[in-house]
């Protein structure tokens, strides 16, 4: 047995790993969604106890049927975006690494957290490739989300730490926890907000707002908890507006969606500034949501659908401006990135990224819990 053994080569393999989408947009889909999603301590981080009985009784009898409605307005009939996008987005990564990786030291497939494949069938395809002696010797995970938070990287850092508490084998592995300041993720926003500027122009529509609005969280888990989603969100903020070409940085302002439940979340809400600025005057505004890569629920329907009717209702327009999904130098750019944090030297990695300055933070609005 020894004598045929094959020393292995170095290989390290990439996993981008999303959140998913529900089977399909129905109550009984969405319940099951729904039921894995919000059941995360990372995500709902209230007692226990106490959660299950709002979960059981509240939230699950009700919020399926109304989640699906929503869904429905963004199915092809077999797909959601977020699922079409990331595996369009791994293939042309994919391709991409072989113009510059022809030796094969990186490979990349996408995983899901709650939908397949999910992180085991990933890690059971290492599993028989290191049969066949073409087993990678690393495992790299970056989770899809470029800000860091709790809610989001650390519940799919539990999720792999799950999958390998039942293993024997387990590589040599590392999180990327962010990428929100890489120069493959600023840039191609910036390019895609001076292209959507430019769009309208040519229609004969000049924009008085961008709106950038971040998906919310609760304030707490900033004020009390530390997590540094705010600040990743105000530091991508800050970096897109300080290079658009056709806006200047007073002209754009930072907001967050997707509220749940009745606790205070991180403000100001973004459906709250759309409505006073249009009442403002502000009656033409794009609105780009750079929390998410690839199009899903939150930005094609809860921005670019629900949104931008409430817009029209109080006299303005909303013009969404899709995530980067699978626009091919974002792809191409993704790529270098990946290569470089995989087989790239520590100057390398520090070159991916901008810096900030300590006088950059000094309009960052600070949070404070609402006392009344």
């Amino acid at each position: 047995m020894h004598a045929n053994y094959i020393p292995p080569k170095r290989k390290t393999k990439v996993v981008f790993v999303q959140l998913g989408s529900p089977e399909a947009p129905t109550p009984k889909a969405l319940r099951k969604y729904l039921r894995n999603f919000l059941g995360d301590p990372r995500v709902i981080d209230i007692p226990a106890w106490k959660w299950k009985i709002i979960l059981n009784c509240f939230v699950l009898p009700f919020r399926p049927a109304k989640s699906a409605k929503l869904y429905e307005r963004i199915w092809d009939g077999k797909s959601f975006p977020l699922i079409t996008n990331t595996e369009n987005f791994t293939k042309s990564v994919r391709e991409e690494l072989k113009k510059i990786d022809p030796e094969g030291y990186v490979e990349v497939n996408h995983a899901f957290l709650l939908s397949p494949p999910y992180v085991n069938e990933v890690y059971d395809s290492w599993e028989e490739d290191l049969k066949n002696n073409v087993g990678a010797t690393k495992l790299m995970v970056i989770p899809m989300f470029p800000q860091y938070s709790e809610s989001t990287i650390a519940s799919g850092v539990d999720a792999l730490a799950k999958e390998l508490s039942k293993r024997v084998k387990i590589p040599t592995f590392e999180v990327i926890t962010n990428f929100h300041r890489t120069h493959a993720f600023i840039d191609n926003s910036v390019t895609q907000l001076d292209a959507k500027v430019e769009e309208l122009k040519k229609e004969g529509i000049e924009i008085d707002k961008l709106v950038i609005s971040f998906h919310g969280m609760q304030k707490r888990r900033v004020v009390f908890k530390g997590d540094d989603y705010y600040r990743h969100c105000y530091e991508t903020f800050r970096l897109i507006i300080d290079r658009l070409k056709h806006l200047k940085p007073e002209q754009a302002v930072m907001t967050f969606q997707s509220r749940f439940g009745r606790e205070e979340w991180i403000t100001p809400y973004t459906e709250e500034v759309v409505e006073n600025l249009i009442k403002e005057g502000n009656r033409e505004l794009i609105i780009y949501s750079p929390s998410f890569v690839a199009d899903c629920l939150e930005t094609t329907d809860e921005l670019g659908h629900e949104l931008a009717v409430d817009a029209k209702e109080w006299g303005g327009n909303v013009y969404p401006v899709e995530c980067l999904n699978t626009n091919e130098q974002w792809c191409k750019d993704f790529a270098k990135y990946v290569m470089t944090q995989a087989e790239g030297s520590a100057q390398d990695k520090e070159d991916i990224e901008y810096q900030l300055q300590a006088e950059d933070y000094d309009h960052m609005p600070e949070l404070a819990m609402n006392q009344s």
